[in-house]
């Protein structure tokens, strides 16, 4: 869709003050029994800014409409003041039956009377048919009863259908009234509707949000929602600019704080792990809440998708005051469901998030003042304790036997920026951070003077890039001689601070060289173990490759009963995992055969990335300051000191490395800790001695041993992946598949044998099915959820282009959706394929190697492609089925 067309139905609200004053002699007042006050809106010191951001907002909620047909509102709940409207006439002057969002009015009514508390639970039977209503839960089957707040989130029907035999209708029309159903809300604009709230005869479905009793104008329902959870202020709102704006209430609403943060916390399940989980909403920088609803049968339309939600300042539900609300943002959408509703929200909160600090992928956290919520997995409960509380823990095991104070100072603002930048990344399980290496090892207990001493004298400080952004902070015991490269240790794009320095500090040091003897016949068990590098019960030869410049293995190849090609972090990590972390303590060794055993000679201890500990300890034993240390192996860095109201947040939707862990550790670590919601049973149904599981837009068959956990996880990162999709083929006007089909193969043999592909591709895609190698397999390459994406990339592009999609340029597009970008951006040809010759190479790739080549040749292609066309017209490109359209 044009961007013409889509100012053509929205607000940016400093460019239409003009329009505003003239409207504004006519617009509708508060009634003469609404309470009016005086209230400047003084957060908006700048207001050059603040309209700014407003029109930021705006074009955001616009392209995140897109071409569905619906309205977005974005407003500040503590004022009333419309920051963004996207297609007024739809939010102001249509009425709907507002679903399931109405559930939060139901809840409180209910509250109020005493009928539910938060200890109240409700098993849910899955269908409730009474009271001329016959309706059923969409949400996975629970085996435990459900509490208000995972009714909330679930936004279960059954549970809230239940209340009808004990809830007084007229008190839940009178909750209705007090928040403005039924009246104009005297937005200042023409044409406002006061929706629908009838008295009569009123039923189980009115409860739940259905029928024709009550209907809301989506500023009705906004509005509403602000006075529920900003302590009770009903606002008149107002599109206006933030400058000398003054704030009229209209009412007080009676809110218990308790009754208030009951709902908050059933809003931020349904993002966790309810019914907007597949939006994104859940992780960091913004602590984000919401509500989700879809209605039916209202003005001939089959249903409507509702999503008003909120972003507080806060980390946990109880830290969500009222005085911690910085944004409300509802969506609505014709014909959808209320988890696109809330996936179109994501782009405003974002935007939002942007514009807090000036930096794409940054935004405001806790800081050097903040609290850490640590779960001790030893003792399997979180903890509470302030930053440099949590700096003092780290150290104590991270750096337990450093005597050399400016080493110590060096490691505690690397822990420090580490925690900082990571903050929240366990949010969803409800800590900030763990304790083994995942995060950073940590406990509790005394810790010495001189350590104490460092994290004191280092209070506040951390290591910033060039751009003033946090580093990637990470470390390691030793280096052997030259620290390591992202790049080709990991695959992940190398800041220069990351690309590897020459360190003789360590040279000395325990570590600096060793051997170890593995007999034949024990590593081939060990390599076995690991599908990745399983060559057979027969290890006739291990070859180093190739080795990166800073001397580590980075591809080694296994020759035995069968040849694999590894990472030479792969190979260590398959090695260490079956026979102990100690047995080759690195990547960065030589490896020779002796008779009946493979001999390793190697240098370093751990990974290599960033502060080498041993390196550091010698540097400070000679007298150098730890900013001189930090300097050293964070070359181009700076130590500066966070301010008590400034920091720094990671990349939205980014994914970290561990500090000191294997990649097997880190992925067994997030199998482990899963989300504390319900025990939920997956509807399965075994077919031919395999399960299948569905969702709206995908099934998937699987081995009935594969668990439910992963499979519904994986419906989760396909139907996300759909959403968008839609954002992205939709302004081409793509119609996208209507069902999926996924198999999820036993053993890479059997994905092999019905494929006929390689061991080394992750997945395959004819038509509308794909076919998948084992998630454990996935999982463990760390590739599950892009492969996921890759591939229902691969389906969209079979069907609408017919299967006549030239191979690079479907590969270089599914690259470019998947995210897979970065990653092959080192493996790009310096001189660039005929488009021809790429063609005819992709069609018959010959290796692991030569393949991840041709991808990226396929995704340079195709980026530059879209840099100049636009990615509307690729698609549009791909629609056309034509071969010699598609030719550059």
């Amino acid at each position: 869709m044009s961007l013409l067309k889509h100012n053509s139905k929205s607000f940016s609200l400093i460019t239409t003050l003009a329009l505003v004053v003239a409207l504004c002699s006519s617009c509708a007042r508060p009634s003469a029994t609404a309470e009016s006050t005086q209230k400047t809106d003084k957060r908006d010191a700048q207001p050059s800014d603040a309209d700014a951001i407003d029109r930021a907002l705006t074009k955001a909620a616009t392209e995140a409409l897109g071409d569905l047909e619906g309205a977005v509102l974005v407003m500040d709940p503590h004022t009333g003041r419309l920051r963004a409207v996207v297609n007024p006439r739809l939010a102001f002057e249509q009425a709907f039956p507002p679903g399931s969002t109405i559930k939060s009015f139901t809840a409180l009514t209910a509250m109020r009377a005493g009928l539910i508390d938060n200890e109240s639970r409700t098993l849910c039977r899955e269908r409730f048919v009474g009271d001329g209503l016959d309706v059923i839960c969409s949400h996975p089957k629970s085996k435990t009863p459900f509490t208000l707040k995972q009714a909330l989130a679930y936004s279960c029907n059954y549970f809230f259908a239940t209340m009808s035999g004990r809830l007084s209708f007229d008190s839940f029309k009178s909750t209705l009234a007090s928040v403005g159903f039924g009246a104009r809300t005297g937005v200042n604009t023409t044409g406002e509707s006061a929706g629908v709230l009838r008295d009569g005869d009123w039923r189980v479905r009115d409860l739940l949000g259905e029928g024709d009793n009550l209907l809301v104008t989506p500023i009705q329902l906004l509005t509403a929602y602000c006075a529920l959870i900003n302590g009770g202020e009903l606002y008149r709102p107002q599109i206006a600019p933030a400058e000398k704006f003054t704030a009229e209430k209209r009412a007080t609403i009676r809110v218990e704080d308790r009754h208030r943060q009951a709902l908050i916390e059933g809003l931020r399940g349904a993002v966790v792990y309810g019914t907007a989980e597949k939006a994104g909403l859940a992780s960091p920088p913004l602590f984000v809440f919401g509500k989700t609803g879809t209605s039916t049968a209202s003005n001939g339309f089959r249903r409507q998708g509702w999503f008003v939600s909120f972003a507080a300042d806060a980390q946990s539900a109880a830290e969500a005051v009222p005085k911690s609300l910085e944004l409300a943002v509802l969506v609505f959408i014709k014909r959808s469901h209320g988890s696109e509703a809330a996936a179109v929200s994501k782009r405003v909160f974002e935007e939002y998030a942007k514009t807090r600090t000036g930096n794409e992928a940054t935004a405001r956290v806790k800081t050097a003042s903040s609290n850490i919520r640590v779960k001790t997995l030893g003792e399997g409960r979180v903890v509470t304790v302030p930053i440099e509380d949590y700096v003092v823990g780290v150290l104590s095991v991270e750096a337990a036997v450093e005597d050399e104070l400016d080493a110590l100072k060096a490691q505690a603002i690397v822990s420090r920026t580490f925690a900082l930048k990571n903050i929240g990344r366990h949010s969803d399980e409800g800590f900030d951070l763990c304790s083994n290496t995942h995060c950073q090892q940590f406990k509790t207990g005394r810790a010495s003077e001189k350590l104490r001493r460092a994290v004191a004298e280092t209070a506040g400080q951390v290591l910033h890039d060039s751009n003033g952004q946090l580093v990637d902070a990470y470390f390691h015991a030793a280096c052997g001689g030259v620290t390591a490269n992202i790049e080709t240790l990991w695959g992940e794009p190398a800041p220069t601070y990351l690309r590897g320095v020459r360190d003789d500090y360590c040279a000395s040091m325990p570590n600096h060289e060793w051997t170890d003897e593995i007999r034949v016949d024990q590593l081939a068990k060990a390599l076995a173990s690991d599908p990745l590098t399983d060559a057979g019960r027969r290890i006739d030869n291990i070859v180093v490759t190739k080795r990166d410049a800073t001397g580590r293995a980075q591809i080694i190849s296994i020759e035995g009963e069968r040849r694999r090609q590894v990472r030479g972090w792969e190979f260590k990590l398959a090695v260490g995992r079956a026979l102990g972390w100690n047995v080759l303590k690195s990547s960065r060794f030589s490896v020779s055969r002796h008779g009946s055993a493979f001999v390793f000679q190697g240098s370093g201890f751990g990974h290599g990335l960033g502060l080498c500990q041993s390196g550091a300890h010698v540097m400070a034993r000679r007298g150098a300051s730890s900013s001189q240390i930090l300097g050293h192996y964070f070359p181009g860095t700076l130590v500066s000191k966070l301010e008590p109201t400034t920091g720094d947040r990671r990349p939205v939707g980014g994914e970290r490395r561990p500090t000191a862990a294997a990649f097997f550790e880190l992925s067994i670590d997030m199998t482990r800790n899963e989300r504390q919601s319900p025990v939920i049973d997956s509807p399965q149904s075994a077919v031919g001695g395999r399960s299948s599981f569905s969702s709206e837009h995908f099934q998937i068959s699987f081995p009935p041993e594969l668990p439910r956990i992963e499979v519904e996880a994986a419906l989760r990162t396909l139907e996300s992946a759909r959403l968008d999709m839609m954002a992205h083929a939709g302004r081409a006007s793509v119609s996208l598949p209507g069902s999926v089909e996924v198999v999820v193969h036993t053993t890479t043999q059997e994905f092999i044998a019905a494929t006929g592909q390689s061991w080394w591709v992750a997945g395959v895609t004819r038509g509308r099915r794909i076919e998948l190698q084992p998630f454990a397999i996935l999982r463990r390459r760390r590739i599950l959820n892009s492969t996921l994406r890759h591939e229902y990339a691969h389906a969209v592009i079979e069907v609408v282009g017919a299967g006549r999609t030239p191979r690079w340029l479907a590969e270089g597009l599914a690259i470019m959706f998947a995210g897979e970008g970065p990653s092959l951006e080192g493996f790009i040809p310096k001189r660039r394929l005929p488009l021809d010759v790429l063609e005819r190479r992709l069609a018959r790739p010959v290796s692991a190697t030569d393949i991840r080549a041709l991808y990226a040749a396929a995704y340079s292609e195709v980026r530059a492609l879209i840099r100049v066309e636009g990615e509307p017209s690729v698609w549009r490109r791909i629609k056309s089925s034509n071969a010699q359209a598609i030719a550059l």
